[in-house]
């Protein structure tokens, strides 16, 4: 069975998910995963876990808002880019600011675009100071507890895992809430959808019409 376009790309959207998943666990709990000292040996994730001093699990917490603050961000992105794949599409053939002129004959699906693209950015932005927040007070609470460069390779990789990410959706989301268009956060490749889906397309109408409705 020859899976449509629009199922191509939410299964390759929802296996991106599982992913990143991993990547937002492991990039913002640093508090559990970042080796730390217990003595004479390295503590395990359970100790970790479990560790009860005040500085340590107030980090913890902290990981914990960031880790919602992120997981938000990727709902929302989601949310977004299944809308798209559901009423929007992408046409090669067309030019990338195609969209810019067909989006004016459907009024509700432009808003909703541009609300969808405000509410990405903003959580974006939200993520983004709490992803620096956490990385600096889970880097002051996990220096009581240093074990040598593997502590600081490692806190610095797990950081990386996010924000190359976000670095990446932050661009997506500006220029796409600047140019009120929809660029997809999922794509190989930077690609942005510039026709409205066919299943959802008005009749078509001819130019005489257009102009008197515009």
């Amino acid at each position: 069975m020859k899976l449509q376009p629009d199922t191509k790309q939410r299964i390759f959207t929802t296996l991106s998910m599982f992913t990143e998943f991993y990547k937002v666990m492991m990039g913002t709990f640093l508090t559990i995963f970042v080796p730390q000292q217990c003595e004479d040996t390295v503590c395990t994730l359970s100790q970790n876990f479990y560790n009860t001093e005040l500085l340590h699990r107030s980090a913890m917490i902290l990981n914990f808002i960031t880790f919602v603050s992120v997981l938000t961000f990727y709902g929302i992105e989601i949310r977004r880019e299944n809308w798209c794949i559901k009423y929007l599409d992408i046409d090669d053939n067309k030019s990338n600011n195609n969209l810019d002129t067909e989006i004016e004959l459907y009024p509700k699906y432009k808003k909703h675009m541009n609300k969808l693209n405000k509410y990405y950015l903003y959580s974006l932005y939200t993520s983004g100071i709490l992803l620096l927040a956490n990385f600096g007070y889970s880097s002051y609470s996990i220096s009581y507890d240093y074990t040598g460069p593997n502590t600081v390779t490692s806190l610095l990789s797990f950081l990386m895992l996010v924000t190359n990410k976000l670095y990446t959706s932050f661009g997506i989301g500006k220029e796409s809430v600047k140019n009120e268009r929809a660029f997809s956060a999922y794509m190989r490749t930077p690609k942005t959808y510039n026709t409205i889906d066919a299943d959802y397309r008005l009749r078509e109408v001819s130019m005489s019409e257009v102009k008197i409705n515009i």
